[in-house]
């Protein structure tokens, strides 16, 4: 098991406050294993509905699906403390059983989990927010991966040296990502194996209950397209035209892809939109092995790192340390100028640029940006391949760090 000490530590603080803990993600993010630990540690209750058909599933009362979960587990709810659901929306109206569960049990400890962001889970959300807590499991970061592979970073340690050392492992997380058994096992075929069963589970198990068959082609046409363009913010007029699938229905695809955490849309920051980008979002698939996947770059290594690796992997590491009060953007211009990433968080923003040059100079957006957005701007980062520097704007600081290292600030 690759113990994630960062989830384990929120899902313990969040079952301290007698509260509900709801994992959601893509399959084999390291739900299951995060739930299979804490029931080992509390000698809890485990139940998978993948186990179980999804048309027998239904259940009108809180009795009748106690009395089934008895019969077909052979496990009495009422006498466990501690209880671990896993996938439940593969019970139709879970969201209802479990709101008159907990009422009536509010002090039984539960982790449920859902591959996917669906109704289902935010009408269990929303509707018992007093006593539930969303939880995203992300894929591994680079950090993560690093831990297991080799050592835990320290960002005061990089040099050149260093990052020779580092490349191989990097070069790997470019290549494959960082989904837990992808980066366990170790034979490259058999990580495309892996990648594949990940993917076809996720469209036979999930998306089939959304879309029918016929419409695969068209599903994985779009992100292939998403693989290649995910520095262009796109319209749907434009997308539709070029993949020939109509504007609603292509609506309804990307919002699917965004609830079943394979893409995440990025919009434009703007507050003056004469001058600013105030429409078109970006694209991003969610993890490297993925995009490769879908195009069929899974044959050996990456040899070299891409300007689109660098903005994707900062894409990700920003990602998957934001906080629940964070929200992120890209900034564009009308004539071109751009931003690669904006984070606000409260009122203050943090400019970033993406860049894989190793040189400690201010680009020039963000004299502009600095110029127009004055106290609101807290500091800017610039990105480089392994050099790391500190530099000053009209006392705004600016900071240079490694890409693939963002995510430790």
């Amino acid at each position: 098991m690759i113990e994630r000490y960062r989830y384990i530590s929120n899902i313990e603080n969040i079952l301290s406050l007698n509260k509900a803990v709801f994992l959601v993600w893509w399959r084999q993010v390291g739900k299951t294993t995060l739930m299979k630990y804490f029931q080992k540690k509390y000698w809890g209750v485990y139940i998978n509905f993948d186990e179980i058909s999804w048309d027998i599933l239904i259940f009108k009362t809180l009795k009748s699906f106690l009395d089934y979960i008895n019969f077909y587990f052979n496990i009495n709810l009422e006498e466990e403390n501690w209880i671990f659901f896993d996938e439940v929306i593969r019970v139709k109206n879970f969201n209802v059983i479990f709101k008159a569960f907990k009422d009536k049990y509010p002090n039984k400890k539960i982790v449920c989990s859902a591959s996917g962001n669906y109704d289902i889970v935010n009408s269990i959300v929303e509707g018992l927010a007093w006593r539930v807590i969303k939880l995203e499991v992300f894929p591994l970061s680079f950090d993560e991966f690093m831990w297991f592979k080799w050592k835990k970073l320290e960002f005061s340690q990089i040099d050149e040296n260093i990052f020779n050392l580092i490349l191989p492992y990097l070069l790997e997380y470019l290549t494959f990502g960082g989904y837990p058994e992808v980066v366990l096992t170790n034979d490259l075929n058999k990580k495309f194996l892996v990648l594949k069963s990940i993917v076809d589970s996720v469209f036979e198990k999930d998306l089939t209950f959304f879309i029918t068959k016929q419409e695969f082609p068209d599903l994985k046409k779009l992100i292939w397209w998403i693989s290649e363009n995910i520095w262009n913010p796109f319209s749907y007029e434009w997308l539709s035209s070029a993949l020939w699938i109509k504007v609603k229905r292509l609506k309804f695809y990307l919002d699917l892809l965004e609830r079943s955490y394979l893409i995440k849309f990025l919009p434009p920051f703007r507050t003056d939109k004469k001058i600013e980008y105030n429409k078109k979002s970006k694209l991003y698939l969610l993890d490297f092995g993925i995009v490769n996947y879908f195009l069929g770059r899974l044959l050996q290594i990456k040899q070299n790192i891409t300007w689109k690796d660098c903005e994707m992997m900062v894409f990700l590491n920003l990602l998957f340390k934001k906080d629940f009060n964070e929200q992120m953007y890209y900034y564009r211009k009308i004539n071109g100028t751009e931003i690669d990433f904006v984070i606000k968080k409260w009122e203050k923003l943090v400019p970033i640029e993406a860049k894989l040059e190793n040189k400690d100079n201010i680009p020039k957006v963000f004299v502009y940006f600095l110029e127009k957005y004055k106290e609101k701007v807290e500091y800017f980062i610039k990105t480089t391949k392994w050099l790391s520097f500190e530099r000053e704007l009209n006392w705004k600081k600016i900071l240079g760090i490694p890409f693939w290292m963002i995510g430790n600030i």
